[in-house]
C-alpha cells in the first residue's frame, strides 16, 4: 500500500511539473501578407497591408480548434478559407465563413481544422482594397499526459489484481 501511494505522489507531482513547464517552447506566429493568390481559377491581387490586422498565434496547436483572432475598422468585409494541400488553389469549397467587422473592430473565429497542416486565407476587403493574409497552423493528435497517467495507474492496479 505504501507503495502505491508512493507511485502516486511521483505521478502527482511529475503531472505538476508537465502543465507547469507544457507551453515554454511554444513561439507565437504571426499572418504574412501576400501579393496575390488564386481562388477558383481567379487571381486576386492585394492592394492593401493594413486592412485587417491579425493577433499572433501558435502554429502548432494542441486542439482540432483554431481561433483566429485580430482587429479592422467598420465595414469591413473577411471572407475566410481553408485548405490542406500547398500546391492546390483556395476554392469556394474551402470558405469557412464570410462576415462584416463591426463597431468595435474586433472580431475572433472558430476555425476547424484536420490532422496534419492547414493553410488558411484571411481576405479583407473595403470598398476597392484587398488585402490578403496567410497563416499555417499544424495540428498532431496526441494523448495527454492524464489520460497517459490514468492508463498507467489502471494497468498499475490491474497488474497487482493478477
Amino acid at each position: 500500500m505504501k507503495k502505491l501511494a508512493l507511485i502516486i505522489s511521483i505521478v502527482f507531482i511529475l503531472s505538476i511539473a508537465t502543465v507547469v513547464f507544457a507551453d515554454g517552447s511554444k513561439t507565437p506566429a504571426q499572418a504574412k501578407n501576400i501579393s496575390s493568390v488564386e481562388i477558383d481559377g481567379s487571381k486576386v491581387t492585394a492592394t492593401a497591408s493594413s486592412l485587417v490586422e491579425i493577433a499572433e498565434y501558435d502554429s502548432n496547436l494542441t486542439t482540432s480548434v483554431f481561433v483566429l483572432s485580430g482587429k479592422s475598422s467598420e465595414g469591413v468585409e473577411i471572407s475566410i478559407y481553408t485548405k490542406k494541400d500547398n500546391k492546390e488553389a483556395f476554392s469556394q469549397q474551402g470558405l469557412v465563413e464570410k462576415f462584416t467587422v463591426g463597431k468595435s473592430g474586433y472580431f475572433a473565429k472558430k476555425i476547424d481544422v484536420n490532422e496534419g497542416t492547414t493553410y488558411i486565407l484571411v481576405v479583407a476587403k473595403k470598398d476597392s482594397d484587398i488585402q490578403l493574409s496567410l497563416l499555417k497552423v499544424s495540428y498532431e493528435k496526441k494523448e495527454s499526459f492524464l489520460a497517459k497517467v490514468e492508463k498507467a495507474i489502471s494497468n498499475f492496479i490491474s497488474s497487482l489484481g493478477k
